[in-house]
């Protein structure tokens, strides 16, 4: 494999960067490490441009909370694109992906609504899956006066978990209009605690690493049975059928990389109509890079010109 240069460069700062940090003394650093890294990553990213309106909004949550939602408005979108962020349930923000989603929202023509959806390990399974149903709900029942029509649904990383997992909950719950069309940009597919993917080994260390994912998994679903459910572990539903068309990104240098690709399959095993992008050389989460990788450019407008005819 050869990594992209430009991605290189960014796995290298990320290196250095590390080399200087403490060894966290008890959970509650090591909570706030992950957090800070997570959050470091915005530094990788383009200024936000400057003809997308930010707005704040939110909606209400079953458990009488808020979820917050800041919605980022092109001139001229008449159409919607849910996003649920990455950082592996414990960690993004609004603010980590503001810059990333504000770009997306520009190249695509829509209304990005980004969902402030609870964290771990405050918040554990199945907080996280509920925040993001009720706001997918609110969006398609017109809230803030969004439009409903040909809306989207999309995520990065475990975001894209949610995403998928947000889209088959309401097909089953009979919420109307469905989304048209679901973004997952390498997605969390497979928490099983005997997953065995290559690529978790040929890519460790590359953003993440095992003990990573574990650590992020045992924060936000501790019980190992959960797991192996198929709004957790979306690799293991076996009804799939009927899901919105798919845009699934996969990057080959990305430990997920093989559970993105084994969940592509499983798509089109069921029919879903499926448009799969395989970034050669290229690293999880570049959405956030794109003042340092170029071609996070070019999955930008992979993903508008999935979404133009919709």
């Amino acid at each position: 494999m050869r990594i992209d240069p430009q991605a290189q460069a960014v796995l290298d700062e990320i290196a250095a960067r590390s080399k200087g940090q403490p060894m966290p003394r008890n959970a509650a650093e090591k909570l706030a490490q992950a957090r800070a890294d997570t959050a470091s990553l915005a530094r990788f990213s383009a200024p936000p441009p400057a003809g997308v309106e930010v707005e704040h909004g939110e909606a209400q949550g079953r458990s009488g909370h808020t979820i917050p939602l800041r919605l980022y408005r092109p001139s001229g979108a008449s159409r919607v694109l849910l996003w649920f962020h990455g950082g592996g349930a414990i960690a993004g923000s609004l603010d980590t992906h503001e810059a990333s989603l504000m770009a997306l929202a520009e190249r695509t023509g829509r209304i990005v609504v980004s969902v402030g959806y609870r964290l771990a390990p405050e918040a554990r399974y199945p907080a996280q899956h509920e925040d993001c149903f009720d706001a997918a709900r609110y969006v398609a029942e017109g809230g803030l006066g969004l439009p409903t029509e040909n809306w989207a649904i999309g995520g990065d990383s475990i975001g894209g978990l949610y995403a998928t997992a947000t889209a088959h909950a309401l097909r089953e719950e009979g919420v109307r209009p469905l989304p048209q069309a679901q973004i997952l940009l390498y997605p969390n597919t497979d928490l099983r605690d005997t997953r065995t993917h290559a690529s978790l080994e040929e890519n460790e260390g590359r953003i993440m690493t095992r003990a990573s994912l574990h650590y992020e998994a045992d924060q936000s679903v501790p019980r190992h049975a959960d797991r192996l459910k198929p709004d957790v572990s979306p690799l293991v539903a076996d009804d799939l059928a009927g899901l919105p068309p798919c845009f699934l990104a996969i990057c080959e240098a990305d430990p997920l990389r093989d559970e993105g690709d084994a969940y592509g399959d499983a798509l089109e095993t069921a029919g879903v109509p499926l448009e799969r992008r395989r970034y050669a050389g290229m690293i999880h989460a570049f959405l956030q890079m794109n003042d340092r990788i170029d071609r996070a450019g070019q999955l930008l407008g992979d993903i508008a010109a999935f979404l133009k005819p919709l």
